[in-house]
């Protein structure tokens, strides 16, 4: 199907105008629920025509950019767009991938945590990862360090697709010590996926920001070791409002690490131990 540029320029003008509507703690879509192409419409016609014209000569340049970088790109109506990234409140306007975009056609469960988490905890998580992994589930995570890592890693060694959502644009890997990983997710047919465009930075608030798409993208949030009201905990409150599932796992873990399961325990989320018992509260609820 050949692309159709004048569909993805408006839909990424758009998107950078929201990113740069975001940058400035404003927000240009105060409907969430909005379809993306009346969400789109409504941002366009708010824009003066000078602002339409940099946006749009800026989005031109970062097509440039991205087929030099390999990047591919999507939009919503895209064949291959996720629908369970739709259904979210706000859906993205464009996303960026590195790698191949099969495993967002297939069933997935997002794997979050602690950055600072030990090393029994990660050990736990990779384990309950690869035994996802190994019943065909993509296993979706933000390529952090701690949790996020062993979750990759875990899909990685039962030899599966795993789905690493970025806060930076794709030019780069942030952690930087986490580049041969990114790399690993690319080669076994992984992918690498950002709503931020190449050239964007490890900004503050781009991580919060993303954490919806982790949600979107997943059947399920499993939330491992984490402090209270720290980012996976937000992560998890996403996961509640956007219906998802939510569930703990919190096996091995000790001290701190104890701290975000046990007041997501209090509030209702379901304890896990393994696969099997994911598999089993998910077919419960359907």
């Amino acid at each position: 199907m050949p692309v159709d540029l004048s569909e993805m320029r408006s839909f990424g003008v758009a998107h950078l105008a929201e990113l740069d509507a975001l940058a400035r703690r404003q927000r240009l879509r105060t409907e969430p629920g909005m379809s993306p192409w009346a969400a789109r419409d409504r941002i366009l016609s708010g824009l003066p025509q000078g602002e339409v014209a940099r946006l749009s000569a800026r989005f031109l340049s970062l097509l440039d950019i991205s087929e030099r970088l390999g990047l591919k790109m999507m939009h919503p109506g895209c064949p291959g767009w996720p629908d369970l990234l739709s259904a979210i409140a706000v859906p993205p306007f464009f996303l960026w991938l590195k790698g191949d975009a099969d495993p967002l056609s297939r069933p997935g469960i997002a794997v979050v945590g602690a950055r600072e988490a030990g090393g029994n905890s990660r050990r736990a998580v990779m384990g309950l990862s690869e035994d996802l992994s190994s019943r065909g589930i993509v296993v979706v995570s933000g390529l952090a360090r701690g949790v996020d890592g062993a979750a990759h890693r875990g899909a990685l060694q039962a030899r599966g697709r795993t789905i690493a959502v970025a806060g930076t644009g794709l030019d780069m890997t942030y952690p930087s010590d986490h580049r041969d990983l990114a790399g690993a997710i690319v080669s076994e047919g992984g992918l690498l996926l950002s709503e931020y465009p190449p050239g964007d930075g490890p900004v503050a608030w781009h991580f919060p920001h993303r954490n919806r798409l982790i949600v979107g993208l997943s059947l399920a949030v499993i939330a491992g070791p984490h402090r209270r009201r720290s980012g996976t905990y937000v992560t998890a409150r996403i996961a509640l409002e956007e219906g998802r599932e939510l569930l703990v796992f919190d096996r091995d873990a000790s001290g701190w690490e104890l701290e975000g399961p046990s007041l997501l325990l209090e509030e209702g989320a379901l304890r896990v131990e393994n696969a099997e018992e994911v598999f089993s509260i998910l077919i419960k609820r359907r």
